[in-house]
């Protein structure tokens, strides 16, 4: 069966009025209309115009068929993010992490932990500790919601795929159990780094690992040198990690 992509004049979207692209098949007894703009789809059976469902769920055969499909393309059309991998340039190689955007496009789905509270009691100001007035949720006062943003995003100096893994294991070494983030002059603990946070790949970029969460540890930078350095406590450690997650989401800890 063969497709011819056309577009008609007087056949817009009933939603958005934007042109349709037409997929008519080599019988032309159905026609397939799609709107790249609202992301709907309609079929013409010729005489009838109807509006097909795309917001059901994959059913397990579907995946299946889905991944085959991914097996099937060329590997040389699978996307790598920029910072997956080691790029060789004039004067060495350069490592970067991934944006949030190459992420999503990476692995097709996006990065949570956006939402960082390490309050102990919701009603306490996330900067300086003190009780919330009526109305309010997160800060006391406004100058309290800008110390707090600079010394979370603005001077944070920290990529947003580590600091996310980070916010995901709340400052913690995974290993250790080390407190990792820093206390601000009210003595109030918030998500920023210490100066002694490190993020580790299970499996390392210089052996095809990614970028992926599952393939993210948050450790100290003792830990992190521990294991670089042989340690056999440390190294047992976080290979039982690695283990545990390769059962799981081995595709995609690794190209």
């Amino acid at each position: 069966m063969s497709y011819k992509r056309v577009k008609a004049v007087g056949a817009n979207c009933p939603n958005c009025q934007r042109k349709l692209d037409i997929l008519l098949t080599d019988t032309a007894h159905t026609a397939l209309c799609m709107c790249f703009r609202c992301r709907a789809v309609y079929t013409f059976d010729g005489q009838e115009v109807k509006k097909l469902s795309v917001s059901k769920q994959t059913a397990l055969q579907e995946k299946e068929l889905l991944h085959r499909l991914v097996q099937a393309l060329p590997e040389k059309h699978s996307y790598k993010g920029q910072g997956s991998q080691l790029r060789q340039q004039e004067w060495g190689f350069q490592r970067s992490w991934l944006s949030l955007a190459e992420y999503e496009r990476q692995f097709g789905e996006a990065l949570g932990f956006n939402a960082c509270d390490l309050r102990k009691e919701k009603q306490t100001c996330k900067w300086c500790g003190n009780r919330l007035p009526q109305g309010r949720r997160s800060f006391c006062k406004d100058s309290c919601s800008r110390n707090y943003s600079q010394a979370t995003f603005t001077k944070r100096h920290m990529g947003s795929v580590p600091y996310r893994i980070a916010c995901r294991d709340r400052f913690y070494c995974r290993i250790s159990g080390e407190d990792l983030a820093q206390y601000n002059r009210h003595g109030v603990r918030i998500p920023a780094s210490n100066g002694e946070l490190a993020i580790h790949h299970l499996i390392f970029v210089s052996q095809n690992g990614t970028d992926h969460e599952q393939n993210l540890l948050t450790v100290s930078a003792e830990i992190h040198k521990a294991y670089h350095s042989g340690d056999p406590t440390v190294v047992e450690a976080i290979h039982t990690i690695r283990e545990e997650q390769l059962k799981q989401y081995a595709d995609k800890m690794q190209f």
